[in-house]
């Protein structure tokens, strides 16, 4: 039995892989922190932990708290991305930088510190929105970016500085690639391209060349050694990494710990080889960390207790979401009348 462990706002991954690719799959348990925080309790088994960024350093402890009783009940247990060792976008991008592996620096804002070189973009450290600013060439333009966050009510504090190391391709498109890490497993997941620096989607337009240069990227898995390297050395075991490549070159973005899969169901189109691979793999991955025994039992944790009045068990239904919401919508209505 496999436990993956998410924020309650942000079930909606794990959702998606249940429904596409669920009756493939060993027998994995989607849970929310909260819930575990709230029961004092866990099921036995494999454990993955994701959603780092969504948990204060309360949570982070509690999380943590789990991993230990798991260890606890059962030296042997498998556990992805320990609470512990699990490195997060700034000292992910940091340890690999200082260790000679991604040529990305990145750069603490409200410390006062300064890139140590051009170009480089702000974003906020924790989540998926991406850049907040276009590409800061100098240190001037860096100065005023600062002022204009300041002015437009955005604090510094966990919001970084990160150097831009990619280039254009050959057809003047940057490239982002994709792939995830199960246990010991990297499997690519695609290529995306995109006329913008900041590469969140692909562009609609392929041909058959590129089609197959992706299926042949999935298939032969080309970075898979370094990737394997990054991700150890950031204690990272589960999730999805963003890179790019730069003069052959590996550059890792990211790793997020609770990624989005492919919708396996699709079957119609193109890219239905790529899936069918890539839906073997994950398959295959999922049941070498899996323990193989279906348990039914529960273990029990607590967190210190010097934390454990901080820690958040409310959880968030779609109702009390959808309708916190519709009230901040309305405000912020209110607010530029």
């Amino acid at each position: 039995m496999i436990t993956y462990f998410v924020h309650a706002l942000n079930r909606n991954p794990a959702r998606k892989l249940m429904a596409s690719a669920g009756r493939h799959l060993p027998l994995l348990r989607v849970i929310t922190y909260q819930e575990a925080f709230r029961r004092l309790s866990f099921p036995a088994g494999t454990l993955i932990f994701s959603d780092f960024e969504f948990l204060d350093g309360f949570g982070m402890t509690a999380a943590a708290a789990i991993a230990q009783a798991a260890r606890r009940a059962d030296p042997h247990t498998r556990i992805l991305n320990d609470p512990c060792t699990a490195c997060e976008r700034y000292a992910l991008l940091r340890r690999l930088n200082r260790a000679g592996l991604n040529p990305v620096e990145v750069t603490r804002l409200e410390g006062d510190d300064r890139p140590s070189r051009y170009p480089v973009f702000l974003r906020m450290e924790d989540g998926c929105l991406g850049a907040e600013t276009g590409l800061i060439r100098s240190e001037d333009d860096f100065d005023a970016a600062l002022q204009a966050m300041r002015a437009a009510g955005r604090p510094l504090k966990r919001r970084i500085a990160v150097s831009f190391e990619t280039a254009a391709d050959s057809d003047g498109l940057f490239r982002k690639y994709g792939a995830f890490r199960i246990g010991d497993a990297i499997i690519p997941q695609h290529i995306l391209r995109s006329s913008e620096w900041v590469v969140k989607s692909s562009i609609s337009r392929s041909s058959p060349e590129f089609s197959a240069e992706e299926l042949a990227f999935v298939r032969d898995n080309p970075h898979r050694d370094a990737l394997l390297e990054a991700t150890d050395l950031a204690g990272l075991q589960f999730g999805r990494i963003d890179y790019g490549l730069h003069e052959g070159r590996v550059v890792i973005f990211e790793v997020n710990p609770n990624p989005t899969f492919p919708n396996f169901g699709k079957t119609s189109d193109t890219r239905s080889e790529r899936r069918d691979l890539i839906l073997s793999r994950v398959v295959a991955a999922m049941r070498a960390i899996d323990d193989g025994k279906a348990r039914s039992s529960r273990l029990h944790f607590v967190p210190p207790a010097e934390i454990s009045r901080y820690v958040q068990i409310d959880r968030w239904n779609g109702m009390s979401r959808r309708l916190w919401d519709l009230r901040a919508m309305l405000r912020r209505k209110e607010g530029q009348r």
